[in-house]
Order: structure tokens, then sequence, then C-alpha cells
């Protein structure tokens, strides 16, 4: 394999390090979710490495950060999780609608979610919620289950997004918004710690968060998600100017359990939708999955065009393994070019779960920069204040 430089995030000009942790639009926060890169992540490497029109393509998208930022920039984003919450957040990013539709809706449906007197629901959910409050989430969730317009994806997106958690819009007993806790432990909590189910009303809730989230945001293009096997996308050959992703981490994060609440309120057992779900802890399965997929993404890309893979340096049965180097050499072969390493260390605080110890789990995230051909980078200077880029020329990489 070709000789691959290794630098450091802090080291690129203008790097998102500098960002700040809060840069970013409202709408990035609609729904919190494990195992996402930050939307300064994607703003640079898009800035430098796309022009206003391009496409941008994630195959797995999680909660849409690198299509938002893509639309946000004039460019087309694409997402595409095989995960159904992180196909309804996606969506809602990359094609949102005006809060005044939402309050249409909520004007329209009031009466129905008031009157509502419920039916069975789990007892593992009903842990959650106070009665009256899961008595109107049950009307929401009646009324969007086959509603698959972009309205009826945003407002579920919004849903679950105060699905649980512990701000004064959260719709269950204090909890995490990101992701969905067991319901013994929850029941253990109320108890020793004397939790109270908040009386929510749902609607008003779904509209102030809603206000709250687009506060004027209009995209400046529209995007589209898919629910697709990130190895068979069906999108045309060489249709994609740009990919960003976030391959699975081995089975550091179990997207399926960690989001059973959101997954019942969509309609789907976690059970069934963690078959559908690549997690291993074999290196073997592994190759083999990601080579699927790098083909994939060979296929659909352009020539001369880059790729970025945001993976990890993880602990894995005792031994500490760079996703990178794994993934690399099996690009080469696709018929990628790999161009640099970028470390990026990860704070504690932003460690999928708080009580790792800084030597487990995913202590550092790697960005792999693979081209197809010879991509040029745009020579911009980033104004992370303003977060508007001044172009200067372009340049060959």
């Amino acid at each position: 394999m070709r000789q691959v430089r290794i630098v450091s995030s802090w080291t690129l000009e203008d790097s998102w390090k500098y960002a700040g942790k809060d840069w970013g639009i409202s709408l990035h926060r609609v729904c919190s979710r494990t195992g996402s890169f930050p939307p300064s992540l994607a703003y640079y490497f898009i800035e430098r490495f796309s022009e206003p029109g391009d496409v941008v393509f994630d195959p797995f998208s999680g909660k849409g950060t690198a299509p938002l930022e893509a639309c946000r920039s004039g460019r087309i984003g694409i997402g595409n999780d095989l995960a159904p919450e992180a196909y309804v957040i996606t969506h809602a990013k990359v094609r949102p609608v005006m809060a005044r539709q939402v309050i249409e809706w909520v004007e329209r449906n009031r009466q129905f979610v008031e009157n509502y007197r419920g039916c069975d629901v789990p007892e593992e959910v009903e842990v959650f919620y106070n009665k009256y409050t899961l008595r109107q989430l049950l009307a929401v969730r009646e009324l969007l289950m086959n509603d698959d317009s972009d309205l009826g994806i945003f407002i579920k997106a919004v849903i679950l997004g105060i699905l649980h958690g512990s701000s004064s819009l959260s719709l269950s007993v204090k909890c995490s918004h990101s992701f969905s806790m067991a319901p013994r432990y929850v029941e253990k909590s109320i108890h020793r710690l004397g939790l109270k189910k908040p009386r929510r009303n749902v609607l008003d809730c779904l509209l102030e968060r809603t206000s709250r989230l687009m506060d004027g945001y209009v995209p400046m293009t529209r995007g589209r998600a898919f629910m697709r096997d990130a190895r068979w996308t069906g999108l045309g050959d060489e249709s994609v100017d740009m990919i960003i992703t976030s391959p699975p981490y081995f089975n550091m994060q179990t997207y399926a359990w960690d989001n059973w609440l959101r997954l019942w309120f969509l309609g789907h057992d976690y059970r069934e939708v963690s078959k559908k779900l690549f997690h291993t802890s074999s290196i073997k399965k592994f190759r083999e999955f990601i080579q699927d997929a790098l083909k994939e993404m060979f296929r659909v890309m352009k020539w001369d065009r880059p790729c970025f893979l945001v993976v990890g340096l993880v602990k894995l049965n005792g031994q500490k393994i760079n996703m990178a180097e794994i993934i690399a050499p099996i690009a080469e072969k696709i018929g990628f070019s790999p161009v640099r390493i970028i470390m990026d260390t990860i704070p504690r605080e932003n460690k999928y779960l708080m009580y790792l110890r800084e030597d487990q789990g995913v202590s550092r995230e790697v960005i792999l920069e693979l081209h197809k051909g010879v991509a040029a980078e745009r020579d911009v200077s980033i104004d992370w204040k303003r977060g508007l880029p001044v172009e200067k020329k372009v340049i060959m990489a």
C-alpha cells in the first residue's frame, strides 16, 4: 500500500477544532443521537472539497449532520441510513418544513389529540410518561404512523427529539436525551430519586420545539434521504461529487437498542431492526462489510472526487485498533487513493459512555481521506465566527 500521510486536526488551516463547541444552526439539534461527528467537521470538508451545486452523499447518515450542512451551504445533501429513526431525522433535516405548516397541522388535529382515549401500550413504555402525556403521545403516534410526507416526517423527527430527556420540553420522566434508557433502570431511578413524570401537553411542546429549531431557517437547497443498505444504495453510477460518512464502529454503538423507545414510536420493534443493522466484534466480518460498502461508494462517485471516512481508534477485545489502517488497503485495492489520515482526539465528555476511562471505547476519531483519481481542494478561508467561507483560488491536492 502507498504511504499515507498522518496529520493532526489541529494543524489544518481553519480547522473545525477552532469552531467552538456549539457551532451550527439549531436544526442540527432536532434529535440527540449517539455516535455523530460535529457540524463544523462536515462544514470544513464540504467547503474545502466541493462547490455549490455539487452532490454530497453520506451512506451512513446517522442524524443527518453532513447532508444538512451540504444543503445549508448550497450543495445537494443526500443521506442514507438503514436505521428507521436515523432515516427520519436525516429526512427532516434535508427536507424541512416551515414552522407555519406545523402550526396548521396542530390546529387541524388538536381536538382529536385532546379527546383521544388511548389504547393498550407496552408496560416498558408506560414507565416513562404521565398518563395525560402518554394519551396525547399515542394520539400523535396514530396520526403520524402512515404519514410519509415531508411534513409528517418532520413532525416525527421533532417528537423523537423530545420523546425522552431532561429539558423543559421533554415528554418523559428525567432521563437521557441521547439514547433510550432501560425501563427497569428508569423505574428504579424514579423510586430511588423521587422523580416525577411531567404532565406535558404534547402539541404545545411540539410547537415550541419547532419554533426553536427553525428560527426562520430556510435551506439553500433541498436534499434527499433514503433508508437502504449502504452496500446497495440505488444511486446512479458516478452521480456523487463528494462522500463524507462514518461507518459502524464494530460493536461500539448498539443503535437499535439505544433507540428502542424511538423505534416504538415509529412502529418498529428494536429487535427486528437490530437484525438488519451491521454490528460485529469480528475484524474479518468488518473487512468484508466495509469492502462491499467501499465498492458501492466507488461506483457512485465521480472521478477526481474525495471521500472522507470518519472512523476511530477503538479498543476491541483488549486490543487497540486503528480503523483507518484496516480500511485504507481495502480501499486502495478497490481503486481509491488513500491520501492522508487525520487524527482527532475525542474529549472524555464527548464519549459515548461517560463512565469510560480515557483508554476505553473510542478514544480518538480518525479521518481517512480517499480520492477517486485526484481531488481538487478549494483554497478558502473559513471565518468560524460567521460560518461563511471566503474563496481564494483552486489548488490541486
